[in-house]
């Protein structure tokens, strides 16, 4: 069976999984996504297996019947930031602009809401899609602003964006991207493998040097933005309870907590436990 993962960007244990040979006999087969909707179509219908997303966005993938678990967290946190074009200078300059998301009501918009409401800021979100879409509909100018993160947001730089606030600075415990698979996926061998596959690639990454593995995401296509992709990169899959109760805590504040979903009930850590088993030295 080959495993069909959706991702935005590669996370960075796929890259040195790959770049030390974990996934040889592992079938893995991934795909960039044009966006969250976009995932959830390919869950709903079986077209794909694995989402690397914003944890977030099960709340709405629930809410809309698909029948998924969280299984592993790929990233630390997600180095996110809100970036507009040059005219602006600070947040409350964006105040009725027309401000980029991949879905207007889950994900990471979520926290891009919370920042702003925090100053009472009143935006209108548009979808544009996944973080790519929404560097080139920033860039293009079709929004003056959107969240974006590695290695958009070092393009978005360079292009002359401002940025005008980070997610780092004000909800440091802001979980980083989660591994989603579909419920029938748990408990098989080849999940199993592949989270073990990962599982390695951690412990490789924490024996390499810094500038080793800025080097190789830099080899990756990550260019400026290595540095800080390296930076927030998992020291452990497990999904980090704190992550979990910061987004309902973000949710129940936005009054956007559906009802009858928490998360913990969709975290299941057995196929992570038995992937740590195939190695119990590790």
């Amino acid at each position: 069976m080959t495993l069909r993962q959706s991702q935005f960007v590669p996370p960075v244990p796929l890259i040195v999984a790959r770049e030390c040979g974990l996934l040889d006999g592992i079938g893995v087969e991934t795909s960039r996504t044009m966006g969250s909707p976009a995932q959830l179509t390919g869950l709903l219908a079986g077209d794909i297996d694995i989402a690397i997303t914003s944890i977030d966005n099960l709340y709405a993938w629930a809410s809309a019947g698909a029948d998924l678990r969280l299984v592993a967290q790929v990233e630390a946190t997600t180095p996110l930031g809100i970036y507009a074009r040059p005219a602006a200078d600070r947040l409350t300059d964006l105040e009725g602009v027309g401000f980029g998301v991949d879905a207007a009501t889950n994900g990471f918009s979520l926290v891009a809401r919370y920042l702003l409401g925090h100053e009472g800021v009143t935006v209108d979100y548009i979808e544009v899609g996944g973080v790519k879409e929404r560097l080139d509909a920033l860039l293009g100018g079709d929004v003056a602003a959107t969240l974006l993160g590695p290695p958009f947001d070092a393009a978005a730089r360079d292009a002359g964006a401002t940025l005008l606030a980070t997610v780092a600075e004000t909800l440091p415990a802001f979980p980083g991207q989660g591994l989603v698979v579909r419920s029938e996926l748990v408990g098989s061998d080849e999940l199993a493998a592949y989270l073990d596959a990962l599982g390695l690639a951690v412990d490789a990454g924490e024996r390499m040097t810094d500038a080793e593995g800025e080097e190789l995401l830099e080899r990756a296509g990550f260019g400026a933005a290595a540095a800080a992709t390296w930076a927030s990169r998992p020291r452990t899959l497990e999904v980090d309870p704190d992550g979990l109760t910061l987004l309902a805590e973000i949710r129940s504040q936005l009054g956007l907590m559906p009802p009858g979903i928490r998360l913990e009930d969709l975290h299941d850590p057995a196929p992570l436990r038995l992937a740590v088993s195939r190695h119990p030295t590790r």
